[in-house]
């Protein structure tokens, strides 16, 4: 009864009636009520928490995927060097799942590893085609490289996919207009906001969610 009023409360982002719900003694359980723990104790950036947790989880419920994928991701916001221990054991347990690819080609390209960031990004890609996310981070790591070419290929691919290239396309013909006289307006500091590919993208996402026209 716990896990389901508890999975309620998530759907709901009610993340500290989850915590309350589930019980404090993480070795008592079961698989799911686990798995949500651990999954609501990252989005509240708990995550030395979480990862004592995926600890418990991989102790009760056997080596998986997705317990050793997302305490890696834990391990890398608290600058574990094992995080890529982690994120290769799960593409070894899981190794035709692109997301496993895409979740370590975001932690290499933080960690400077741009090129091992490419190849995991292209093999998601190639797993999971159509992916706009993969696609679109595929190409800023390429644009960090300076392979332009490609890395507008995959914007393009990305934004068609997401439904959005009429809204991208317009705005990265556009050349900036020259500033006679500098002034502080609301249209010039957005400009300045929007001023990277990374940030537009950032930026448009969340007003798809705002919009509700993103899952």
């Amino acid at each position: 009864m716990n896990f389901k009023e508890a999975l309620t409360a998530y759907r709901s982002q009610d993340y500290a009636r989850v915590l309350t719900l589930l019980s404090d003694d993480n070795a008592q359980l079961t698989e799911d009520e686990i798995s949500l723990k651990a999954e609501v104790l990252q989005k509240l950036k708990s995550y030395e928490d979480a990862m004592n947790v995926w600890n418990v989880a991989i102790s009760n419920f056997g080596e998986k995927a997705e317990f050793y994928a997302e305490r890696g991701v834990c391990k890398f916001h608290l600058r574990f060097k094992s995080s890529m221990e982690d994120l290769n054991k799960a593409i070894e347990l899981d190794s035709d799942n692109g997301y496993r690819y895409a979740c370590r080609a975001y932690v290499k390209d933080k960690i400077g590893d741009t090129e091992g960031a490419i190849e995991d990004y292209t093999k998601a890609n190639e797993l999971d085609p159509g992916n706009d996310i993969t696609l679109n981070n595929l190409g800023l790591a390429e644009e960090k490289l300076g392979h332009t070419q490609r890395a507008r290929a995959n914007f393009k691919n990305a934004d068609s996919i997401a439904g959005i290239s009429h809204i991208t396309d317009k705005y990265f013909k556009e050349s900036p207009e020259p500033v006679v006289k500098p002034k502080i307006t609301v249209t010039g500091e957005l400009k300045k906001m929007l001023s990277s590919r990374a940030e537009f993208k950032a930026f448009w996402s969340e007003a798809l969610k705002i919009m509700r026209l993103k899952k």
